[in-house]
């Protein structure tokens, strides 16, 4: 019988949990493998296909868990419980309870609300009746779950806020209370306090880790032993160093033994009540009102959070001396983590060194709170798990004595900081525990001191350096090296420092000289000696969008095999929550290129990426990058070029960059330009600069409005050629303001400091110069420069939004005459589309911020304009003989648009929008097309059918702009041909 709840069915993503044998991958087997635990009936899968003829998902992920409960009343202990365990592990959107008579949506991106004094409610995180009643009449569930559209429809989007996920709750609460603990015991240390917060968590992990059949916690027995309940009780009670001590004996290893002498005569000195009141949370500590411990489910939180919640201590640790963040600090949000590891080392096909084996090294080499190596070691075991499943048809995780054994075997970090290796073996510990059942944990755990060995503190300042070459000598090796290397030193040392000069030469570096000497670039270039494979976080325009890198990239990519990119620019705010920093995750493999193309996958906002739930690719993200590009300096642009949408672009910058530069005019006339004088790190005298007006950079606009000031300063770190601020002289922003590069002439002196560029020329070619100054002034040539210096340069729209370089300006095209530069109909949608567009694709999208424009709902006029684009450049190919390419209906559905056109006799397709239904053979084309299983599934979708004596060609994407822009026209038709053109059409 065919199960359908909603339109979710087992052919569109739906597999029932007593049916785990119709999982397509192992992401569904081993998620079914865990919320069959908890009673659920079936889960919707939303499915990844790596290319259009597959049909079977190599990757998936759970949206929807469907539970049967008949007679499940709302708000009943089981219905809480339920929502507290999807809440805390954080992977579905939404759950449904099916009854005989009701089908109930409930949002599982929020927690359970407190109402009354004590007590929690999930009434108002069901959506209403008339939402249930759409999705089911439109037949759309399925297509916005298995999309990962649903959250971006306007109705949705304030259904869900990071604010509200279990990682930010709980951090946000812990470090409410660490502040209210450290204000009032002032006997402890703030060191001890953390301690005390992070071991109370694991202890109360432990406290809820029950046996299924008993419902025995794994610390029954030292309760017993000390007459108290729960841990809380033993607080109460003044047990609590006593409790820990038990534990460290029982356990051996260090793990609850981390307390100096000096520590636990502190602590027992100390009134520990405010903890007891923490732990028992029946009460805000700050407003007495319901909280914390009943919302979560600490059997279905994930092990990471451990490794979260000290990433936020020790960034308060670094401030503590108040001199702001630790600038070498910069934590990793989960769920980047958990989609390097995924990138990195996928369920599908484990390595047979680890299934033969059991061995397979990770090494972090900077590995701060754990968080990488927790979700590595996860991984490790999940592969253990769905091995032993060949043989037994089950999910079965390895007993405690093998979860050991893989994790000595296999798990290693290095950092300079004692207080990260302590948090990393938290979660390391955490996530042993996550498996192993309190039978196993009671009767048969005893810790090893992975400090000694595995997770290891390397001193400052040299550190890993240092590490890796003794490392290099002794011939380890390992299988992966993942992470977030630091950008940065720490503050207290500096860049010579740690790149000590002699361990980076016994190093012997396979390319010693790295572009401005890049910190993040040192651990990738050490790390390559000790393994196979990196996955690495790494600063985006260091190796990216550099113009001076050239030779380093062509470097990196000769020696190694570089196959992925991701590219995280555009999410440079808000991606990390202590830094503004573009980044990329590099995928390397320590083997000499064989020339192949490299995948550059530029991720961009949408309302689940700014949520921090996971990131969203489709086609239009995906550039492949010819090896003989990516080491070309004549072609160094492609990455900015895809970072704004790829496709034709490219080729418009690779035409422009063919004519005169503005610079090789200035140089030709030997004229001086230099941007102005530099303060910082004094040490020159310049008379010409003490005591005479200068410009106040701030102030100067595009209509040539400023302030000045009298410069009063005797001592400049660079002062500059005096003659730039000599009269005849133009002076411009390196900035748009707002979208111009202010510009100004002058015959006057006038200083300006580093945000300013000064050109001068002699008297006698004043004329020149005021040419130039009026072509600046031209609209065209500032739609020109607007448009490439975004589309080039390594700052504007990577480092900041409105800022260049100089550089930027002595590139652009500048022939004698500007007429010389025309555009042709597909290169204006390309570059009209750049400046009015994907220039916001760095910004947020909600709260009516410059990116939503991105994602407004298509207008039917923009759909239209589309669709003629897309024919006529079709059309410029294949029109002949009476017949075109021509549109045809549009089937405008509630979340996507399907458009068609066909190719035949003119005249013979009539264009038609079609609202809310589709034809019945366009809908059986969807569904049941064998070649394109899944297709309304996915987000971008191209499927080819012959109707009426016309060769069709129907497009489906959902009905944000972004998908239906002009220039995507453009991409759509190369895309179309390229089809054709491997068909022989």
């Amino acid at each position: 019988m065919r199960t359908q709840i909603l339109d979710f069915t087992e052919e569109n993503g739906l597999v029932l949990c007593g049916k785990g044998n119709t999982a397509q991958n192992n992401y569904e087997r081993m998620y079914i493998s865990e919320v069959k635990k908890l009673g659920a009936y079936a889960v919707f899968f939303r499915r990844f296909f790596k290319t259009k003829e597959d049909t079977v998902a190599y990757k998936s992920e759970p949206v929807v868990c469907v539970f049967q409960e008949i007679d499940l009343p709302n708000n009943s202990p089981r219905h809480k419980e339920i929502h507290a365990a999807l809440w805390s592990e954080g992977k579905v959107d939404v759950y449904i309870i099916k009854g005989k008579t009701r089908l109930d949506i409930y949002n599982v991106r929020k927690p359970a609300k407190k109402v009354g004094k004590k007590e929690l409610s999930v009434e108002e995180l069901k959506f209403t009746s008339k939402v249930v009643e759409a999705l089911d009449n439109e037949n759309s569930a399925a297509h916005l779950f298995g999309t990962g559209t649903f959250w971006e429809q306007k109705e949705y989007q304030n259904q869900i806020n990071i604010d509200r996920s279990p990682y930010k709750h709980l951090i946000d609460y812990l470090m409410k209370v660490r502040k209210d603990f450290n204000e009032r015991i002032e006997q402890l240390e703030p060191e001890t306090i953390d301690k005390i917060l992070v071991l109370s968590i694991l202890v109360k992990f432990l406290e809820e880790k029950k046996d299924s059949d008993t419902d025995r916690s794994t610390l029954d027995e030292i309760f017993f032993n000390y007459k108290v309940d729960s841990f809380v009780e033993a607080v109460e009670k003044g047990k609590f160093l006593a409790v820990l001590d038990s534990l460290s004996t029982e356990f051996n290893g260090r793990i609850f033994d981390q307390f100096t002498h000096s520590e636990k005569e502190q602590i027992e000195k100390t009134d520990l009540t405010l903890l007891a009141q923490f732990l028992r949370a029946d009460n805000d500590i700050d407003t007495k009102q319901l909280f914390l411990w009943r919302q979560y489910s600490f059997q279905h939180l994930p092990a990471e959070v451990i490794s979260a919640i000290y990433e936020n201590f020790i960034q308060e640790e670094a401030q503590r001396d108040g001199k702001g963040r630790e600038k070498g600090v910069v934590y990793t949000p989960i769920h980047l983590v958990n989609f390097m590891v995924d990138e990195a080392m996928p369920l599908e096909n484990p390595p047979s060194s680890f299934i033969e084996d059991g061995i397979y090294k990770i090494l972090d080499p900077t590995c701060g709170s754990g968080v990488f190596l927790v979700a590595a070691y996860k991984r490790l075991l999940q592969w253990w798990a769905i091995a032993k499943s060949e043989e037994t048809g089950d999910i079965q995780y390895p007993d405690v004595l093998t979860a050991q054994k893989i994790l000595e075997d296999n798990i290693f970090g290095v950092d300079v900081k004692s207080t990260a290796i302590r948090v990393t073996i938290f979660g390391l510990t955490t996530a042993l525990l996550d498996y192993l059942t309190p039978k196993e944990v009671w009767g048969e755990l005893k810790f090893q001191d992975l400090s000694t060995r595995n997770i290891v503190e390397a001193k400052p300042p040299i550190g890993f350096f240092k590490w890796a070459l003794d490392a290099k000598n002794e011939g380890n090796h390992f299988s992966l090296v993942i992470g977030n290397p630091p950008f940065n030193p720490e503050k207290t040392h500096s860049k010579l420092t740690v790149l000590d000069h002699e361990v980076l030469n016994s190093l012997d570096l396979k390319h010693p000289t790295i572009p401005r000497n890049n910190f993040a670039l040192h651990f990738f270039e050490a790390s390559m000696l000790l393994t196979d494979r990196i996955c690495m976080i790494i600063p985006a325009n260091a190796l990216l969008y550099d113009k001076s890198a050239g030779d380093y990239r062509k470097g990196l990519f000769t020696d190694f095999t570089i196959s992925d990119v991701y590219d995280f620019t555009h999410l440079r705010r808000g991606l990390f929550t202590s830094a503004d920093t573009p980044v990329v995750v590099l995928m390397a493999n320590n083997r000499i290129s064989e020339f192949q193309p490299i995948n550059h996958t530029v991720i961009k906002r949408t309302i689940s990426v700014e949520q921090k739930v996971r990131f969203e690719i489709d086609g239009y993200d995906r550039h492949l990058v010819k090896w003989d590009w990516a080491v070309d300096p004549k072609k160094q642009f492609v990455w900015k070029t895809n970072l704004l949408g790829g496709g034709r672009l490219f080729h418009l910058i690779y035409r422009l960059n063919l004519f005169f530069k503005f610079g090789q005019l200035i140089s030709d006339k030997k004229w001086i330009s230099s941007i102005g004088y530099k303060l910082e790190g004094k040490g020159k005298k310049a008379k010409y600069l003490t005591d005479r007006e200068v410009i106040k950079s701030d102030t100067f606009d595009e209509f040539e409005h400023f302030d000045t000031f009298i410069e009063t300063n005797t001592d400049f770190a660079e002062p500059r050629n005096e003659k730039i601020y000599n009269p005849p002289h133009l002076i411009y922003k390196i900035a748009f303001s707002p979208t111009n590069i202010p510009i100004h002439y002058s015959e006057k002196h006038l200083g300006f400091r580093a945000r300013l560029v000064g050109i001068h020329a002699p008297i006698e070619e004043k004329e020149d110069l005021i040419s130039i100054y009026n072509r600046f002034k031209n609209e065209e040539f500032r739609r020109l420069a607007r448009f490439w210096i975004l589309s080039t340069s390594s700052e504007a729209l990577v480092m900041l939004e409105t800022s260049f370089k100089k550089e930027d300006v002595d590139g652009l095209p500048f022939p004698k005459d500007q007429s010389d530069i025309s555009f042709s109909q597909s290169e204006n949608i390309v570059l009209k589309d750049v400046l009015t567009y994907y220039v916001h694709l760095g910004k947020q999208i909600t709260k009516n911020s410059d990116g939503a424009i991105l994602h407004h709902p298509v207008k039917e006029k923009q759909i239209k304009e589309y669709g003629e684009v897309l024919c006529s450049e079709l059309n410029d190919i294949y029109a002949r003989d009476g017949n075109s390419w021509q549109s045809g209906k549009i089937y405008r559905m509630p979340s996507y648009t399907v458009y068609q056109i066909g190719f035949g006799v003119d005249g013979g397709m009539k264009q038609e929008f079609v609202k809310d239904q589709l034809d019945d053979s366009v809908q059986k084309l969807i569904n049941n097309d064998t070649a394109n299983q899944g297709a309304a599934y996915k987000r971008i979708v191209r499927l080819y059918d012959h109707v009426d004596g016309f060769d069709c060609v129907y497009f489906i994407k959902p009905n944000a702009l972004r998908y239906w822009l002009k220039s995507i026209a453009l991409r759509d038709a190369d895309e179309t041909f390229l089809d054709f053109k491997a068909e022989n059409y």
